[in-house]
């Protein structure tokens, strides 16, 4: 076999074995990708679901203060406890009743005196029907209970309150408020960002410390929400009722035997747990399509390398070779490469532009090792903030100075670390910093890591596009101490800046 058949056989297998790379690559980098943009996605939607309910939840309470608030209840309540009046006892049942009609959610409103006997209730027109309220229901102090979650076949999904009764100062009953609870239907019947498979479920407590799942939004058969349970050795039930929030695409299995993708979250005030999920299935067929698509696109390209490798690989396989030569020693750091360029085709334009190219490169590496060597050999104090109130960055002399480490001062709020007295006038100045007007000279004091505090004097400019406040401080806590007064005896006083 000649030069030329080896040349152009090698051409095509090393275009082939590129393609196949690159292809395998892309595969794995962008599948990648679709699976931490749609766990990502998952995590948003919970997040959306949990603050749903919040407003939910909110808004429930506001109905039932609304209701408790009304003072002509609590006047005929005090009446009824000092004579026993049947007509006040009537009186309050009209106002139960109005306040039902007005709120358009209470399905139910019982009054009950102190001794937890009920008075009247909108559900029977004697109230002497319906059982004592339970010690354990009633609230403590003035702020009204939530006690649960219910569903019948008879009253539906409902949700239960308890409030105090309160006037003048003095506990002279409580109101039981039964809501309907269909605004968490809606919650979970939203299926924007869903996709085909997707649901919201809401997780409560169930017996024996076993939780249940209330709603899911999958029609059952008699169209009605449906208890049912997520069963697998990692339940994402159990994971929502212990307040882990990863999302999870790995190991999961529904109530329908079915692998899915979980994001979860738990609202303490009323025990729920929070479980978004997307079948894996519908989630990873991106992924396949991707890939029968890179399937398709390496066959294509393929038969196109072998035609082209044959007629152009004499001309351009060893120039081109030499390129890439050149280009890999550029990409394992040997900036000072160049490809040769005395041919005066096409190859030649793209030795030539390759080189330019190659030279600005070196220029802005070089640039950015030159701002990297003054950011970290700087004496003075430089950092990168944001508006956000965060450190962005920040260079040794802010451990030289102040002793922490750049973890510390990044992780945490840089107001944290300011002096109490100062955290004012340093609030103020990042709202100057975030309507674009720069700080010439504006002192504060530091927290050190051993509990001292420096004076610090910063220079700010803040990028209005990016929210970014690019900050030069300077210790001056020797110069403000030696503008101090000296005392009777004519030595100064060693004294911490704060």
């Amino acid at each position: 076999m000649d030069i030329r058949t080896r040349l152009v056989f090698a051409l095509v297998a090393v275009s082939l074995g590129s393609m196949l790379a690159l292809g395998a690559m892309a595969y794995r980098m962008v599948g990648g990708l679709l699976q931490e943009n749609t766990l990502r996605q998952l995590d948003s939607l919970a997040e959306t679901k949990k603050q749903d309910l919040e407003r939910v939840f909110l808004g429930w309470q506001d109905r039932v203060h609304l209701i408790a608030s009304r003072t002509q209840l609590r006047l005929s309540l005090r009446a009824f406890d000092q004579t026993g009046s049947a007509v006040q006892r009537g009186r309050i049942r009209r106002i139960l009743e109005d306040a039902r009609r007005s709120v358009s959610t209470v399905q139910q409103l019982t009054v009950y005196d102190l001794n937890r006997r009920p008075v009247a209730s909108t559900a029977l027109e004697e109230a002497e029907g319906l059982p004592e309220l339970e010690a354990s229901q009633l609230p403590a102090g003035e702020m009204l209970a939530y006690r649960g979650i219910s569903l019948s076949d008879e009253e539906g999904l409902r949700v239960v309150f308890v409030a105090p009764l309160i006037l003048e100062g003095e506990r002279i009953g409580a109101l039981l408020v039964h809501l309907s609870a269909r605004e968490l239907v809606e919650v979970t019947q939203n299926f924007t960002g869903l996709g085909e498979t997707g649901e919201t479920l809401i997780v409560l407590p169930g017996e024996a410390g076993s939780p249940r799942i209330l709603l899911s939004t999958r029609p059952q058969p008699d169209g009605r929400p449906a208890i049912v349970r997520l069963e697998d050795m990692d339940d994402p039930a159990e994971r929502a009722m212990r307040g882990e929030e990863e999302p999870s695409s790995e190991g999961l299995i529904d109530y329908r035997g079915q692998p899915v993708w979980v994001a979860t979250r738990y609202l303490p005030e009323v025990e729920w747990g929070v479980v978004v999920k997307f079948d894996a299935a519908e989630e990873r067929e991106p992924i396949l399509s991707l890939r029968r698509q890179l399937t398709r696109l390496g066959l294509s390209l393929s038969a196109f390398a072998i035609l082209l490798g044959t007629l152009l690989g004499l001309r351009f396989a060893k120039p081109i070779h030499d390129l890439a030569e050149v280009a890999n020693r550029i990409r394992l750091g040997e900036l000072g490469a160049r490809a040769r360029s005395e041919r005066q085709d096409e190859i030649g334009l793209l030795a030539r532009t390759f080189n330019q190219m190659a030279e600005e490169l070196e220029g802005q590496v070089t640039l950015l090792h030159e701002f990297q060597k003054y950011f970290e050999v700087s004496l003075d104090m430089l950092c990168i903030a944001g508006t956000d109130g965060f450190f962005k960055r920040v260079n040794p002399a802010f451990e030289r100075t102040l002793g922490w480490p750049a973890e510390a001062l990044l992780s945490r709020p840089f107001v944290e670390f300011v002096h109490p007295d100062d955290v004012e006038s340093t609030v103020r100045e990042i709202e100057k910093l975030s309507q674009g007007i720069p700080t010439v000279s504006f002192e504060n004091r530091y927290r050190c890591a051993d509990g001292t505090y420096r004076y610090l004097q910063w220079t700010s400019y803040p990028e209005s596009e990016t929210g970014l406040l690019y900050a030069v401080a300077r210790d001056v806590t020797e110069s403000r101490q030696a503008q101090r007064p000296l005392p009777a005896g004519g030595e100064p006083e060693a004294s911490d800046p704060a």
